[in-house]
């Protein structure tokens, strides 16, 4: 679905996805019993609150009013619509939560830079470049501590 928002709303919905990650994976691991996947979900839980205050902090920008551009917007997922596309089994296996993580960060990097590619405003797009650039510093951090989890 084809939808038209301000830039600000989309960093809003970008925030209440990773929040609503947050809380799914604050669910599997409280109900995680196995060890690796117990570290494994507390990094990504702990990554996904870092990306929701990332996106929090934006927000004195996207008061300005240049955030206030109109876009045409097709990301109109949720965090457990975006989930239930992904093969899981219940609970999820260590690979398969790993394997979650990096579609959402896809998915991410996919969004911001395609609002990047839709924005003429160059203050805009720097904003967008930023969380993309932040997004990709994120998911390499988030791949090295899930990387040292095989190692165990």
């Amino acid at each position: 679905m084809k939808t038209f928002k301000q830039a600000f709303e989309i960093i809003k919905d970008a925030e209440k996805f990773h929040l609503d990650m947050a809380g799914l994976y604050e669910d599997l691991l409280n109900k995680s019993e196995d060890y690796r996947t117990g570290l494994l979900l507390k990094h990504m839980l702990e990554h996904e609150q870092r990306m929701a205050r990332n996106l929090s902090n934006y927000g004195t920008v996207a008061q300005q009013k240049v955030m206030q551009t109109w876009l045409q917007y097709t990301h109109e997922e949720s965090a457990q619509d975006f989930i239930r596309h992904l093969p899981l089994s219940d609970p999820p296996t260590i690979r398969e939560i790993n394997n979650m993580g990096r579609e959402v960060d896809r998915y991410f990097s996919g969004l911001y830079e395609a609002v990047y590619g839709a924005i003429e405003s160059m203050e805009v797009k720097e904003v967008f470049e930023d969380l993309k650039q932040i997004q990709d510093k994120e998911r390499i951090t988030l791949s090295m501590a899930t990387n040292s989890l095989w190692d165990m």
